[in-house]
């Protein structure tokens, strides 16, 4: 091995060494520190390693937890901290507990990770069994998509298929929630993986489609193991030769009637500006327009309305004279993408730093939304807004 290859694993194994517990008693380890380190050490590798520690300790570590919550704000627990408690906690009653009241907390980021773990801990959870499936029950339909899908799954995972089975609009979910199962080697659907790995939709230049359909091959290629295609890597000529290959094995390791995907691509429709608005408590807003005033509502412009000509041009006198430039706060979870053509905006905004100029022009927006006939879509959309107004 040379010289270069030996320093670089010393500096990455450098940060879990210092963590690894040499017969340490867990009761008398300082959870306080490890918790700050965890939380705020600069360096991710020494962050990673501390959370891992801290979920592992499960019970011992959740008092040090909370009262970093308390002292620091809940914002402050890094996503690192929820999913190690996600995946690698035991199955203790503070744990759940701590789990629980993260997941109720609407204006936690990571409220939909740590419903991921009340999900994954569910099965093995006692006492606690029955009221984590109330509360899977009453988040199915939450605003949050993975909120309302790893509450979904908790309930697959506590024995009701059913719950792969609801309604769902976003096409994000409606592939999440078979992969979830998959990986746990559970039934599900397998027709919406497939139908994602022939998903090309972008949304203002974002290819999520093709994200999807990444997620989805990766979990597909896990469950077939052997039996896959590629079993011994490389990769498929194109799109079509990949999903012919698949659609065989797939159907024999689950005895589903499934059918060849037709290639879904965004509609030569010419879009002028867009929002992105990505909440964890009042879920993600998609909304785009052209210069006829055609709003597109949806990931997938699922929802087209045409605004009246004198409401449109009264939107784009205005829209013209706004100006932003550069992106506004720092973006830790929730955030805004808006692109305003007519004013040569294109930025992304953190909570509490929308212009008064932007956020009035926005309401604006979802006040014509309401009048065109989706009174539904545009509450979801104007309660979106109220985290992002500069104070």
């Amino acid at each position: 091995m040379n010289a270069v290859r030996i320093l670089l694993l010393v500096a990455v194994a450098a940060p879990l060494l210092a963590l690894w517990p040499r017969q340490q008693d867990p009761a008398n380890i300082d959870w306080a520190r490890e918790v700050e380190r965890a939380c705020t050490s600069q360096r991710l590798g020494l962050r990673i390693a501390a959370a891992r520690k801290v979920a592992k300790a499960g019970a011992l570590a959740v008092p040090a937890i909370r009262a970093f919550a308390d002292k620091q704000g809940l914002n402050q627990v890094p996503s690192t901290i929820v999913d190690s408690l996600a995946d690698d906690a035991p199955v203790d009653a503070p744990t759940i507990q701590l789990l629980i009241d993260w997941a109720k907390t609407s204006d936690f980021y990571w409220r939909s990770a740590a419903m991921r773990g009340l999900a994954l801990k569910a099965p093995h959870a006692g006492a606690q069994t029955d009221e984590l499936r109330q509360l899977f029950v009453a988040m199915h339909a939450d605003p949050a998509w993975l909120m309302r899908t790893h509450a979904r799954f908790g309930t697959a995972l506590l024995g009701d298929p059913l719950a792969a089975a609801l309604p769902e609009d976003d096409p994000r979910a409606k592939v999440r929630l078979p992969m979830l199962l998959l990986l746990q080697d559970k039934p599900a659907p397998l027709q919406p993986l497939l139908d994602a790995l022939a998903d090309e939709r972008t949304f203002q230049a974002d290819a999520w489609g093709q994200r999807m359909a990444f997620e989805a091959h990766k979990v597909l290629k896990a469950w077939l193991g052997d039996a896959h295609p590629l079993k011994d890597g490389g990769s498929f000529a194109d799109i079509a030769t990949g999903l012919q290959a698949l659609l065989a094995p797939c159907r024999k390791k689950s005895g589903q009637d499934l059918t060849l995907p037709v290639a879904r691509t965004d509609a030569a429709t010419q879009f002028i500006g867009g929002l992105e608005l990505l909440s964890c408590k009042h879920g993600d807003q998609f909304v785009q327009w052209t210069a006829d005033g055609v709003v597109h509502l949806g990931i997938d412009a699922g929802v087209a309305l045409q605004l009246p000509a004198p409401t449109w041009d009264a939107l784009t006198k205005n829209c013209a004279d706004l100006a932003i430039t550069g992106d506004l706060g720092v973006v830790v979870c929730d955030s805004i993408r808006l692109r305003l053509a007519a004013a040569q905006v294109h930025v992304k905004v953190a909570p509490a730093s929308l212009p008064a100029a932007a956020t009035n022009w926005l309401k604006r927006l979802a006040q014509a939304i309401e009048e065109a006939g989706e009174p539904r879509l545009a509450a979801a959309f104007r309660a979106g807004l109220e985290q992002f107004a500069a104070r």
